[in-house]
């Protein structure tokens, strides 16, 4: 769900914050990110985050590395690997996600140390993919190249894979840490078909960007992360 500045990056490091609220405005988890261009073409996002998070028991801390590439047309990730520490400061899962992007497969893993869990999912993808991480750098583009709408395949955290469907919904002004803003409104719609079961736990998201270039993500409503996780809302607190 998150962006920053691609084109910025290639000049230096963009780094952003952002906080995650329940549907109250309880505060669940603080989170900063920073993207840097590792060589020409291809970029790396660090997130790093602290506080409650769906599935988990007590607080929680992250470290997530993103690895993509970014070319005239779109944005694909490379991989992934999420480190997830309990208060004891402990390794309680760990996610993996390697995505072959000549042969459109992707292999996903999923590790609970502490639980002797563990599991791998490879998928074959015939659209574009993201993951949470690329979903608002990818929505820039999308924005940048004047769609209204796309189908694209989503990685989840349980492992799995989604078709969801982004479209363009309208425009309009919103409050952004006290400033008003003129954002373009979108829809993550799971399409999955009307006899689909996942589509009863999977419900839909909405994203805003700006409505002037670089169109940077400024919110999230939605799912936390995979099916029956929490629904919240992340909002960008600043970034640079």
């Amino acid at each position: 769900m998150l962006s920053g500045t691609i084109y910025a990056a290639e000049e230096g490091v963009v780094s952003m914050n952002y906080v995650c609220r329940d549907l109250t405005g309880t505060v669940r988890w603080r989170a900063d990110s920073r993207i840097t261009n590792e060589r020409p073409g291809v970029f790396v996002m660090i997130e790093k985050a602290e506080g409650i998070y769906s599935s988990f028991d007590g607080r929680v801390s992250w470290v997530a590395r993103m690895e993509f590439e970014r070319t005239k047309d779109s944005v694909r990730p490379i991989r992934l690997e999420k480190r997830v520490f309990n208060e004891k400061k402990q390794l309680i899962r760990l996610e993996k996600q390697e995505f072959d992007l000549t042969g459109n497969t992707g292999t996903c893993t999923h590790e609970e140390p502490l639980r002797n869990i563990s599991r791998t999912k490879i998928f074959r993808f015939n659209k574009d993919v993201v993951n949470r991480l690329l979903l608002g750098l990818y929505v820039q583009k999308f924005l940048e190249k004047g769609k209204t709408g796309e189908r694209v395949q989503m990685v989840s955290e349980e492992p799995n894979v989604y078709d969801i469907e982004l479209r363009l919904l309208d425009k309009e002004t919103i409050d952004v840490n006290g400033r008003k803003v003129a954002a373009y409104r979108l829809i993550i719609d799971p399409y999955l078909g009307l006899l689909n079961f996942a589509k009863v736990f999977l419900s839909k998201a909405y994203a805003w960007h700006s409505a002037a270039p670089e169109y940077e993500w400024l919110r999230y409503s939605g799912l936390e992360g995979g099916i029956n996780s929490a629904k919240v809302e992340v909002t960008v607190a600043d970034h640079d």
